[in-house]
């Protein structure tokens, strides 16, 4: 397993914790399609009260920018992420509440499938209940499965996400076929273009000729041993 690098806030507040406590929470972020495919959304939920702007370093870039979640119940759980600095695709479970209008309005009136994924962990200080640094990334990935419960009578249901991580995409194998169709795409690359086919005299320079003619000089044909 390989160690996140913290900013210095958060490296001094951890060390402390044992003594002065610490108070951790998750965010999870989504963006989805819109289900006429014209456009994205972004939901941003935590396990906290209220709605508030918090600082998160991005994965991808290490920028720091203001996201809005919601809470209120929104974020039931996260499942255990584990920092591996080997090629391992990870997959993670988010639970949420199928009883907030704003996890409805996502999970409902958007398409998830594929819906980029990120997830989030922030300290707080107890005493002050201030932020202590940015947000750090834990994971970025995709939604692989959305499943919807639908509660019995007195029950509250919930939705369950399952996340895999963006190595992923590293195992996924190319579709593409060697042949002339697949190659000419590239900037019009003919060099499969007689792949399927037998006993074709190729000639190369300024002039062709005859097979085992003489073609006259600067001319040639590309085969060993057929020009004379």
């Amino acid at each position: 397993k390989s160690m996140k690098i913290a900013d210095l806030a958060t490296q001094a507040a951890l060390a402390a914790a044992p003594d002065a406590g610490i108070r951790v929470r998750d965010l999870v972020w989504i963006r989805a399609r819109t289900l006429a495919g014209t456009g994205t959304a972004e939901f941003g939920f935590w396990n906290d009260i209220g709605t508030v702007p918090i600082d998160v370093r991005r994965g991808d870039s290490g920028n720091v920018e203001a996201r809005p979640f919601v809470g209120d119940g929104s974020l039931i759980s996260v499942g255990p992420i584990s920092y591996s600095s080997e090629l391992t695709v990870q997959s993670v479970s988010v639970g949420l509440s199928q009883l907030h209008p704003d996890v409805q309005d996502m999970a409902r009136g958007h398409d998830l499938r594929q819906a980029e994924i990120e997830i989030f962990r922030v300290f707080f200080d107890p005493r002050t209940n201030a932020v202590i640094g940015p947000a750090s990334s834990r994971l970025i990935g995709k939604v692989n499965k959305a499943q919807i419960s639908t509660p019995k009578t007195g029950d509250e249901g919930g939705i369950d996400l399952t996340c895999v991580s963006h190595i992923r995409e590293m195992t996924r194998t190319n579709p593409a076929k060697k042949s002339d169709e697949t190659q000419k795409r590239r900037s019009g690359d003919r060099f499969r273009r007689y792949i399927g086919t037998v006993n074709v005299d190729l000639f190369w320079g300024q002039k062709s000729g005859k097979p085992g003619g003489n073609s006259g000089s600067g001319s040639g044909m590309f085969g060993a041993g057929r020009n004379k």
